[in-house]
């Protein structure tokens, strides 16, 4: 049995946009990097967070899209947390807009030098992706969990990404939306059934 964190990014600039009705312009937003209430999100995740980790949660993994945004927060939650961060992009967003297009693995690996980009292919996004891809892929992302031999595991996604991961358990249809930020505790067993404690 996995026992998982579930977090969706900070804000960036598109999800304000978004909010605003102005879906043209935030779609047109190229990978974006979190603004300055995202961060501020993260450093208070983290607090929120701290006596978890000390205590109860004992991560041994962080898995996190290799997009900005998730990078930015993974690497703001989790500072000072002394455990590996994998890089994967299956748990990367719906990839039908220039706001959910990557950035090539080359030119993260000059903006996030501290991670190891070595397993991600120099384009690792996608561009027209339907949401039963999205499925397709939450069920890879089940097993792949399931494979890693840690226990204890913190996943920095996506809205999409992470609501259809929640959905694919059928107790869990109705599930809503993740806000920024947003940290759900559940768990996995062997055979891909999700369970949500909080």
């Amino acid at each position: 049995m996995k026992e998982l964190l579930l977090i969706r990014h900070g804000e960036a600039d598109h999800n304000v946009l978004f909010a605003q009705n102005r879906s043209l312009e935030a779609k047109k937003l190229r990978d974006p990097r979190l603004n300055s209430k995202g961060i501020q999100q993260a450093v208070d995740l983290k607090h929120r967070l701290s006596n978890l980790l000390r205590r109860r949660f004992n991560v041994e993994l962080v898995i996190t899209s290799p997009m900005t945004r998730t990078l930015m927060t993974s690497d703001l939650v989790f500072a000072g947390i002394k455990c590996p961060v994998l890089i994967s992009p299956i748990p990367r967003e719906q990839g039908d807009f220039p706001c959910d297009y990557g950035t090539e693995k080359s030119e993260l690996e000059t903006k996030f030098p501290h991670h190891d980009f070595s397993e991600l292919p120099e384009v690792w996004w996608t561009e027209e992706e339907s949401l039963e891809q999205v499925a397709d892929r939450v069920e890879e992302f089940k097993r792949f969990l399931n494979s890693r031999p840690e226990q204890k595991l913190a996943v920095v996604s996506h809205g999409v990404f992470l609501k259809t991961f929640v959905r694919s358990s059928d107790q869990y249809r109705d599930f809503r939306s993740f806000k920024n930020c947003e940290c759900v505790r559940a768990t996995l067993d062997e055979e891909g059934k999700l369970t949500v404690l909080n």
